[in-house]
């Protein structure tokens, strides 16, 4: 087990093979799949990008899938994945159990695109978080998590509001009335372009939210 006293978001990546599996879906026939069946297409028809069949416990809900994640459908398949994975190792979550035991999604399900003039993906518009609220609230409702983990800065204000914050959400157990007898946790995005983690106390603030993750986590499957 990772030591979280000393543990290095930045240097924390999965090692070894890196498997992108066909993302799952509900059964044929339930309500869930009809939900998933009727998301609307991304550009180029391609699926939203989500993963889980509904028999899970534990939920993530990040941001917008990227172009890597469109290809694939695969929800957190390239570089973010794999710090984040390298996170859930930490917390005491193998890549398998991410990739069978967590039902991932987001707040927006296709690329957004790049900002203006950058290389960096810019996060949904307004206009992308109406158009897929509907679906992601009927998604929370259907599975019904114990646990949820919100990823990212647009998922933490998505569920606390505009000037939610993450040094004061990261490392606390939360409730969200979206997702009622949940646990809710927070974590910063983990991709390369988020400058959250420079500041020193806001890593031993992670330290935290990893070491209540890996509790929560560890509460849940016994």
């Amino acid at each position: 087990m990772i030591d979280l006293a000393t543990a290095a978001p930045r240097r924390l990546r999965h090692a070894g093979d890196w498997p992108t599996p066909a993302p799952r879906r509900a059964e044929p026939g339930s309500e869930l799949r009809a939900l998933q069946d009727s998301m609307p297409a991304c550009d180029g028809d391609a699926s939203p990008v989500l993963s889980g069949d509904g028999s899970e416990r534990a939920m993530l809900i990040g941001q917008a899938p990227g172009w890597r994640e469109i290809e694939t459908g695969l929800p957190f398949a390239w570089d973010a994945g794999k710090r984040l994975c390298g996170w859930m190792a930490a917390a005491g979550i193998s890549i398998d159990d991410f990739r069978e035991r967590w039902y991932v999604t987001s707040i927006a399900k296709c690329y957004p695109g790049r900002a203006p003039g950058s290389s960096v993906d810019r996060p949904p518009s307004r206009a992308e978080i109406v158009r897929w609220t509907p679906f992601l609230r009927r998604e929370i409702e259907l599975v019904a998590p114990e646990l949820v983990l919100l990823v990212g800065g647009t998922a933490h204000r998505y569920a606390f509001g505009p000037s939610a914050r993450l040094d004061e959400l990261v490392g606390r157990p939360l409730t969200w009335e979206a997702a009622p007898g949940a646990v809710v946790l927070c974590l910063p995005h983990p991709s390369g372009a988020s400058t959250w983690l420079n500041d020193p106390a806001h890593v031993e603030l992670w330290r935290a939210g990893i070491g209540l993750l890996r509790e929560r986590w560890e509460r849940l499957v016994g």
